[in-house]
């Protein structure tokens, strides 16, 4: 009797150290992208709780689909196709000096190998969690680009809501060696810093949403309709979220930084829960109905 099924099929083994080989080259090829791309996520509290969204999401869509997800361990043409768009992508990086082929490139690898670890179909039914792969590494790109833009928008729209309420607060810009943001309020001064600048509740939405709209099939106009709401609701919570902090501080002398904290917490997972309300809803299959008997 073989001793196993990878010494008693040689072409097995041969494609055991084709893939290890092709692997090896893949992982040099972006290991420098990814040690990027994770420093990066995890400098920033608004990336890292994306993260952990997208990891929680994966480990959820893998526990529904457990019963179809099998190791299978060989290559197709999707998977040579993936791993081919990777490295033409790198390829690219090199000859046009652009970081985002690279970084493209690198969704493109996550895509080949796992093709090759599940098997196409399993591919299929996980490319939802590729797509927001994609979509989180968009998002590190676009973090310092739209900081200060979205920080002036939540400044801005703070104040209007405090005015509407009776209070006259005051948004200054500040000079010196970084430029600030304060909304003064009764005295009191509270700098509108990166982490209020709602980006992570916006990504952490957006991120949310795009997983549950893909995995539910959801119609194009549904996706088209509730994307860009899972944005506004993202910005209304972080509205409330500084309004709240500059209405309570007064009453909380001292505890300013529990308060900020609490605010955070409630806004973020009162924000994600709307989303998951709006996005994840499933139409249910409609029962057949039994055929009337004509007389």
């Amino acid at each position: 009797m073989p001793e196993s099924s990878l010494q008693s099929n040689p072409s097995r083994r041969r494609d055991f150290l084709f893939a290890g080989g092709l692997f090896v080259l893949t992982a040099i090829i972006f290991w420098p992208a990814a040690r990027w791309l994770t420093s990066q996520t995890f400098a920033h509290e608004q990336l890292k709780q994306s993260f952990f969204i997208v990891v929680l999401a994966g480990a959820w869509i893998a526990w529904e689909k457990r019963a179809s997800l099998h190791f299978g361990f060989q290559f197709s043409n999707g998977a040579f196709g993936w791993l081919f768009a990777s490295y033409a992508l790198a390829a690219a990086a090199v000859f046009l000096q652009h970081p985002l082929f690279i970084l493209a490139g690198l969704v493109a690898a996550v895509g080949g190998i796992v093709n090759f670890v599940f098997g196409g179909e399993a591919f299929r039914r996980t490319l939802p969690l590729l797509s927001v792969f994609a979509l989180l590494v968009l998002m590190v790109l676009l973090l310092p680009i739209l900081d200060w833009p979205l920080r002036q928008m939540a400044g801005v729209e703070a104040a209007r809501v405090l005015k509407m309420i009776g209070l006259a607060p005051q948004l200054v810009v500040s000079t010196g060696p970084e430029v600030k943001l304060a909304l003064i309020s009764k005295g009191q001064a509270f700098i509108v810093a990166p982490e209020c600048n709602g980006f992570g509740l916006i990504t952490s939405s957006l991120l949310l949403g795009t997983i549950l709209l893909l995995y539910r099939r959801a119609r194009w106009w549904r996706t088209t309709l509730l994307l860009p709401l899972c944005i506004v609701v993202a910005f209304i919570f972080n509205l409330l979220r500084i309004s709240t902090i500059v209405l309570l501080a007064p009453s909380f002398p001292g505890h300013y930084t529990a308060l900020h904290e609490t605010a955070g917490f409630i806004a973020l997972y009162s924000g994600l829960g709307l989303v998951w309300l709006l996005t994840g809803q499933q139409k249910k299959p409609v029962p057949p109905t039994a055929k009337s008997n004509e007389g």
